[in-house]
């Protein structure tokens, strides 16, 4: 069977029940697909999510006691300032220039600091982002993960991973290289690809038929 790695990212994880706590269901969740499967998981956390939720020191020492989850950067607050979320979302990333950028890392990596872990690689809030920022953000982190639709033009200055594909869906499901790169969100009824029961449920089913086509390596990205 061809050799191939899995990659499972989870989007928007912060200290807030039902958002990435322990002994919350989506963390359940994760823990048996661990233990039954092997699976890693890639977490982009914002650090100061909806400037309400800040990253602290126990709850990242909760995840990185476990060697199969690597914390990754998912913007400071995964939210917009200059326009409104009916224009952009929350691509957070998007509106900002290279100044403001260079403040809003700064700000992320030092809360990161302070929680004593320091992020590999970087994820633009809803994908989207500047050039200027994209700039900056290339200066930070030793990776990025894009998205090769949403992102077509944009010029990094670092190593690139693409993919987005959903747990929930299995009829366009791509490889990427030699990589299959799963895209999901821990919370919010606005998406589709989050962890609730039936999702998970579902993956199984996805990893189950995975494993009989192909020889399966789980993998964070940063040990692709």
């Amino acid at each position: 069977m061809t050799e191939t790695n899995l990659i499972v990212a989870i989007d928007d994880l912060h200290p807030q029940k039902g958002w990435g706590c322990e002994g919350d269901i989506q963390v359940e969740y994760l823990k048996e697909l661990n233990k039954k499967y092997g699976v890693k998981f890639n977490l982009f956390c914002p650090s100061y999510y909806h400037n309400e939720y800040p990253l602290t020191k126990d709850w990242v020492s909760y995840w990185k006691q476990f060697d199969w989850v690597e914390l990754s950067n998912h913007g400071h607050y995964h939210d917009v300032k200059k326009y409104t979320k009916e224009e952009i979302g929350e691509q957070e990333f998007l509106e900002l220039n290279k100044d403001e950028a260079v403040d809003r890392v700064r700000d992320s990596l030092n809360l990161w600091e302070q929680c004593g872990h320091k992020p590999k690689g970087f994820r633009a809030p809803g994908w989207g982002i500047s050039q200027e920022a994209a700039d900056v953000v290339s200066e930070n982190f030793e990776w990025v993960a894009q998205h090769e639709q949403i992102n077509q033009g944009i010029r990094f200055d670092t190593k690139l991973f693409w993919g987005a594909d959903g747990i929930h869906q299995s009829d366009d499901v791509k490889l990427y290289g030699n990589t299959f790169m799963f895209q999901s969100h821990i919370q919010g009824d606005w998406n589709d690809n989050t962890w609730n029961e039936e999702n998970f449920n579902y993956f199984q089913r996805i990893l189950d038929y995975l494993l009989s086509q192909f020889k399966i390596e789980f993998k964070t990205i940063s040990e692709l």
